[in-house]
């Protein structure tokens, strides 16, 4: 047994120096792939605009989000933070109407040595609207019935008009813009009475009241004839 156990430990030591030297050899070698071995990460970034004339708007970007896959140094993961990073398009040469854009490595600002090399979708469906501005009348929105229906009602509104903004095409066709509705049924029986209301917008996407807010409705009762 004794035998046996020096025959292995002869073994062993045969060549030592250079068993030694492949060991660190393959350490070294095992390190620096591990320090230079590239890294991959995947994120889903939101789709933003930058630099779009004022009389232009984004109106829908499809889709809103793109997943992006990430290739860097290891450890590329603490060199960014992912909720600061957006897909940013550059929109100042945007014309309105739709277009398709194919998506570039330049659209993710990222740092040094780590780039994009895939983007899911490609590219994006992006629809731009010409702006406009009108002032357009306001109409109360009456829903229900009175208590007395014989009793006619006078109506005044202030302001009368609203300051829009939207699609200029689709703001060519708007002839009034309505208030919140009132229910005739909780009119009082005052003589006059005021409520404050907020502006109805006839298609929320495309089209945004500037001013006002709200408006003020006077409601008074008209005298009956005898």
């Amino acid at each position: 047994m004794t035998g046996r156990w020096e025959g292995l430990s002869r073994s062993l030591m045969r060549n030592l120096p250079i068993k030694i030297l492949a060991l660190v050899l393959s350490l070294s070698l095992w390190y620096h792939i591990s320090r230079t071995g590239n890294e991959y990460l995947t994120l889903t970034l939101p789709v933003t605009v930058s630099n779009l004339p004022p009389h232009l708007e984004l109106n829908r970007a499809t889709p809103d989000h793109v997943t992006v896959t990430l290739k860097g140094p290891h450890g590329m993961g603490s060199l960014i933070r992912p909720e600061r990073l957006t897909i940013l398009l550059d929109g100042r040469h945007f014309r309105p109407g739709r277009t398709n854009l194919p998506l570039e490595t330049g659209n993710v600002a990222l740092p040094s040595g780590i780039r994009v090399i895939h983007f899911s979708p490609p590219s994006l469906s992006l629809s731009i609207l010409p702006l406009g501005r009108r002032e357009i009348p306001i109409v109360p929105q009456f829903i229900g019935e009175t208590r007395d229906r014989i009793a006619p009602i006078r109506i005044h509104v202030v302001p009368r008009q609203a300051l829009v903004e939207g699609d200029r095409t689709l703001l060519s066709t708007i002839s009034f813009i309505k208030t919140q509705p009132i229910e005739l049924k909780t009119l009082s029986d005052k003589s006059a009475q005021t409520l404050s209301l907020s502006l109805v917008s006839p298609d929320p996407v495309r089209i945004r009241i500037l001013s006002p807010r709200k408006v003020t409705i006077e409601i008074a009762r008209s005298s009956r004839r005898r």
